[in-house]
């Protein structure tokens, strides 16, 4: 299936998030699922969502991922929730780009560091 919108980049130094779906693009979608890459080396800013859970899904690389105040290594094929309003953030220690799958239990995430 393709959608038009599908596909949004959303580049920022180091990785990147392709939005695959959420309520922008499918109206009242109810969830949002993305392509995230992250460069080697490359660590995100700590955030958190106070509206929804976050499911990461490793696909290639390796990645540490914080989830409150653990630092959980994760393995290609690893799943990761990340609880609603917890602070998260991703490290990728390299020495390849890792590639996860992204979903969140709304489709309009709010984003708060």
């Amino acid at each position: 299936m393709s959608v038009e919108n599908s596909g949004a980049t959303a580049p920022s130094p180091g990785f990147t998030m392709t939005w695959l779906m959420e309520d922008a693009i499918e109206e009242n979608a109810g969830v949002s699922l993305a392509r995230m890459t992250v460069e080697a080396g490359v660590t995100t800013e700590a955030h958190r969502h106070p509206n929804c859970t976050e499911a990461i899904h490793l696909l290639s690389g390796q990645v540490s991922q914080r989830r409150g105040d653990l630092w959980i290594e994760l393995a290609p094929g690893d799943t990761l929730l990340i609880p609603t309003g917890a602070l998260h953030q991703t490290y990728n220690p390299g020495p390849e780009t890792a590639v996860m799958m992204i979903a969140y239990s709304s489709g309009s995430r709010v984003y708060l560091t």
